[in-house]
C-alpha cells in the first residue's frame, strides 16, 4: 500500500492508481472483480482497452464503451479486457446531470457511451495523469449551484464524518420540516441524507488507512459502530471488500483533504 504521484500509472510500469479529490474519487487499473453494488454517489466507468459489459438486472447485460449510473443504482460494470476508469462523483459538488447529459444513449436510469470517451481514454493513458482534467472532461458543463443551505449541511458532513447528523435536528435548524428537508437534500444531491453520511464515513476510513493508520481504528474514528459495519458498508457501496482493494497493489494519491 503506497501513496504518491500519478506519473507512473501509464508508462512501462502500469501501476494501478486511485485518487481522492474534493468532489471526485477515481480509479485506473485492472478490473478488481466487483460484485453488484449501489454507491451513494454517481459513478462513471470507462473501458480503457476494450468495451465493458454492464450488468443492470432489469435491463440485462449491455455492452458499451462507457457507462453512467446515478447514485443508489445497483449495477456492475465488468471489463471485457484490460483496464478501466472508475470515477465516483460527489453529488453535493456536481449534480448527476452534469455527467448524465454527456452520455449519448440510455437504458432506463443508465447512461451509455460518453461523448468524450476517447478523450477520457487518452487522458488515462497519458504519461502524467491529471485527475482534475479527467474530471473536467467527464462533466458536461460548469457545476451547478447547489442550494446554499444544502451545501452547508453537505460541507458539515464532509468535515466531520464521524458525527451523526439527524434529519429532524438539521431540518429544525434550517426552519424546514423534516420531510421537506429530506426531499430537498435528495433532489439537490441526487442521493439520500443517510447515504451521503455513509459515503463520507467510508471515504474517511479509507483515507486514514491509506495514510498509514489501522483499518479498524480508522473505521471506528470515522463513526462506524463496529468493524463489520464498515465492511458491510464498503461491500454494499463498492462491490468488493476493503481488504481486497487495499491489497491490490494500488498507488493511492490522497491529494487535498476530501473533507475540507
Amino acid at each position: 500500500m503506497t501513496t504518491g504521484a500519478l506519473s507512473e500509472i501509464c508508462g512501462a510500469q502500469r501501476t494501478p492508481v486511485a485518487w481522492m479529490r474534493p468532489g471526485h474519487i477515481g480509479y485506473i487499473g485492472p478490473d478488481l472483480g466487483v460484485q453488484p453494488h449501489a454507491p451513494s454517489v454517481a459513478m462513471l466507468t470507462v473501458g480503457l482497452d476494450a468495451p465493458l459489459v454492464l450488468h443492470t438486472g432489469a435491463y440485462g447485460q449491455i455492452r458499451t464503451g462507457s457507462s453512467f449510473a446515478p447514485a443508489r443504482t445497483t449495477q456492475r460494470a465488468v471489463a471485457t479486457e484490460g483496464w478501466i476508469l472508475t470515477l465516483f462523483v460527489d453529488p453535493a459538488s456536481a449534480p448527476a446531470t452534469v455527467i448524465a447529459d454527456v452520455m449519448t444513449e440510455a437504458a432506463g436510469p443508465f447512461g451509455l457511451h460518453h461523448r468524450r470517451e476517447r478523450e477520457l481514454i487518452e487522458l488515462c493513458r497519458a504519461e502524467s495523469v491529471e485527475p482534475e482534467r479527467i474530471y473536467a472532461r467527464a462533466v458536461a458543463a460548469p457545476v451547478q449551484v447547489v442550494d446554499p443551505r444544502i451545501e452547508q449541511v453537505a460541507s458539515a458532513i464532509r468535515s466531520d464524518p464521524a458525527r451523526t447528523f439527524r434529519a429532524e435536528q438539521v431540518a429544525a435548524e434550517l426552519g424546514l420540516s423534516t420531510t421537506h428537508f429530506l426531499r430537498l437534500f435528495s433532489r439537490q444531491c441526487g442521493t439520500s441524507f443517510r447515504g451521503y453520511q455513509r459515503w463520507n464515513r467510508m471515504i474517511s476510513t479509507i483515507r486514514d488507512t491509506v495514510a498509514g493508520h489501522d483499518l479498524t481504528r480508522s473505521a471506528m474514528d470515522a463513526g462506524f459502530a463496529t468493524p463489520s459495519h464498515f465492511s458491510e458498508t464498503f461491500r454494499d457501496l463498492i462491490g468488493l471488500s476493503a481488504t481486497t482493494m487495499l491489497r491490490a497493489g494500488i498507488r493511492f494519491d490522497l491529494g487535498p483533504d476530501v473533507r475540507g
